[in-house]
């Protein structure tokens, strides 16, 4: 029976093109560790999003390659992710652990924007990421009732905010913070103060996008 090699299996893999960056996925350096016990091998894809649209065919794809190389008995593929870091806008915006910030505005309340931002964190937790949501809204922080933790309170480690969870998304508001339905009127300079502060003094952990639903862009 012929031995299985290394170079057999890139080779195998190099015919197998991901369609959306026009690379095969040897080039684009999504295989990871692979293993040879005989004709066993065993490797992962590891793609850059876990809301790749066409993973099962990758997947498949390679499976399929690998298994018609002489001397091949069996093909275990994983398929994982590693969501990049973003290039962001400098170390002004950085938070430890936190590969991507994505801010949801608009230029006036009331038209769904904190929706879209709990839908996009949602769907990109379901896919398999790692995600928070910082509801900046101080105007009108509905993001906790929402997604059903209006009434929980988030505890304290080492002088950090750990954030609630619901969904799979870690969340913090000032919903949770602050005493019942009652408004909260800040100016400027104080609202920037505590978005800052939920940025920074909130433990997020290891997270692949940070979701902002932003204070609606009507006044500071």
């Amino acid at each position: 029976m012929a031995q299985v090699t290394e170079a057999d299996v890139y080779g195998a893999l190099s015919q197998v093109n991901d369609p959306d960056l026009h690379k095969d996925i040897v080039r684009l350096g999504f295989i990871k560790d692979l293993k040879i016990e005989g004709g066993d091998v065993s490797f992962r894809v590891v793609l850059t999003t876990p809301a790749c649209p066409v993973r099962e065919q990758l997947q498949e794809q390679s499976r399929a390659v690998v298994a018609e190389l002489p001397g091949v008995t069996s093909v275990n593929v994983t398929m994982d992710a590693e969501v990049p870091k973003g290039r962001g806008f400098g170390e002004k915006v950085s938070i430890a652990g936190v590969r991507n910030i994505i801010a949801v505005s608009s230029g006036k309340g009331g038209v769904g924007k904190s929706t879209v931002a709990v839908n996009l964190a949602v769907s990109l937790a379901r896919d398999g990421a790692r995600v928070g949501l910082m509801d900046a809204d101080v105007y009108g922080p509905n993001v906790p009732l929402m997604l059903g933790v209006a009434n929980e309170q988030p505890r304290v480690n080492v002088n950090k905010l750990v954030p609630l969870e619901a969904h799979g998304i870690k969340l913090m508001s000032m919903a949770v913070l602050k005493p019942g339905d009652e408004p909260l009127i800040v100016r400027g300079p104080i609202l920037h103060s505590l978005v800052r502060q939920f940025l920074q003094d909130v433990e997020w952990g290891e997270l692949d996008y940070l979701i902002v639903d932003m204070p609606p862009g009507t006044g500071d």
